[in-house]
């Protein structure tokens, strides 16, 4: 059976199939207590922001409420508002990714050819 080394903070899984949440028994509970990026990348044992934010993702992706936002850091969610709040956020954030996609997907959509694309040297010439 594989057991958790201390010096090794990395998202792990043992035998019985239990994930285990490193980022996550790192961080406060509640908003008003959130930690920042910076000292989570030191306390986790991260390279950097970026790999943080990878084992984050991991972590969420496995089940684990990660709440962050607003550059306040991340924080275990205290009660069931602070939850609604972060999914609130992550739903605006998930939205205007797709509106920024729209006008290049319906760009997409034209057969090959059959398109103008502004933008260039020769624009209204």
């Amino acid at each position: 059976m594989q057991k958790e080394n201390r010096n090794n903070r990395v998202h792990t899984e043992n035998q019985s199939g239990k994930t285990d949440f490193i980022i996550e028994s790192l961080l406060p509970v509640g908003k008003e207590n959130a930690i920042s990026t910076v000292e989570l990348v030191r306390l986790s044992g991260c390279k950097s922001a970026r790999d943080l934010q990878q084992r984050i993702a991991n972590e969420r992706n496995h089940g684990a409420i990660i709440c962050s936002g607003s550059g306040r850091g991340y924080w275990k969610p205290k009660d069931r508002q602070e939850i609604q709040e972060f999914v609130k956020t992550m739903d605006a954030r998930a939205l205007n990714t797709l509106r920024a996609a729209k006008s290049a997907r319906a760009v997409l959509k034209v057969p090959a050819g059959q398109q103008a694309i502004k933008g260039g040297d020769n624009d209204g010439q």
